[in-house]
């Protein structure tokens, strides 16, 4: 419909339910920034807390298509993902190193209350084969994060450059193509592709210097 936004909400047991969003109103909210907790409001029902879990959007024209949402207690607490930015030119990057980020999104666990709209690290002082942790990164009070505290989210590292090896030749032998390899010698085939030893003539084929013998008939004359 015109104006409004389809969604969906699920949680708790309950059948999920479908929305209808007013798509102003949702756009007031989210051009403040990401968006976790929205409280959803009905004619017909109470207020509903609801955290946001997938939208969809037309990357054409930047509008929303699809909201969907988990409907949470704010006593509780629940797990989500949120976004992971870097800050500042890695050191490591002057010595010769590429920057990777291996987790955009950190999931945690906290109660809805706490969730942070994204964590920002300052990566300006990893250096050349370093590593920011998930141990390291700075969460407020009452976050938790999921992955393994040695997970890697930034690191440093070196290029590699894959040169093309050529085959070493053994004692004695030649690489073809290498520099300093003589030049193949031509084989010589004769009319029936058989080939010819050095020294070898074709049969049936004049030897240089002599005169090929006339052919003779049965009576051993000489033909003219």
């Amino acid at each position: 419909r015109e104006g409004k936004i389809p969604g969906i909400l699920y949680g708790h047991g309950k059948k999920a339910t479908s929305l209808l969003l007013v798509e102003n109103e949702w756009k007031k909210i989210i051009q403040h920034g990401n968006v976790h907790i929205v409280e959803l409001k009905s004619e017909k029902g109470s207020p509903v807390n609801a955290l946001v879990k997938d939208i969809q959007f037309d990357y054409l024209n930047g509008k929303t298509l699809h909201i969907d949402f988990l409907e949470v207690k704010m006593d509780e607490v629940i797990t989500t993902s949120i976004d992971v930015i870097g800050h500042g030119t890695p050191i490591g990057i002057t010595q010769g190193g590429v920057l990777e980020q291996l987790v955009h999104k950190l999931e945690i666990k906290c109660l809805p209350k706490d969730i942070p709209e994204k964590i920002e690290v300052e990566i300006s002082g990893i250096e050349l084969d370093k590593a920011i942790y998930v141990k390291e990164l700075k969460l407020p009070e009452g976050v938790t994060a999921v992955p393994s505290p040695d997970s890697i989210v930034f690191h440093v590292i070196r290029l590699r450059i894959e040169e093309e090896v050529k085959p070493e030749a053994a004692e004695g032998e030649v690489v073809e193509g290498a520099e300093g390899a003589a030049p193949a010698e031509p084989e010589i085939v004769g009319a029936k592709g058989k080939k010819l030893e050095e020294g070898e003539v074709e049969e049936g084929a004049a030897t240089p210097g002599k005169e090929k013998a006339p052919a003779k008939d049965a009576a051993g004359k000489d033909k003219e």
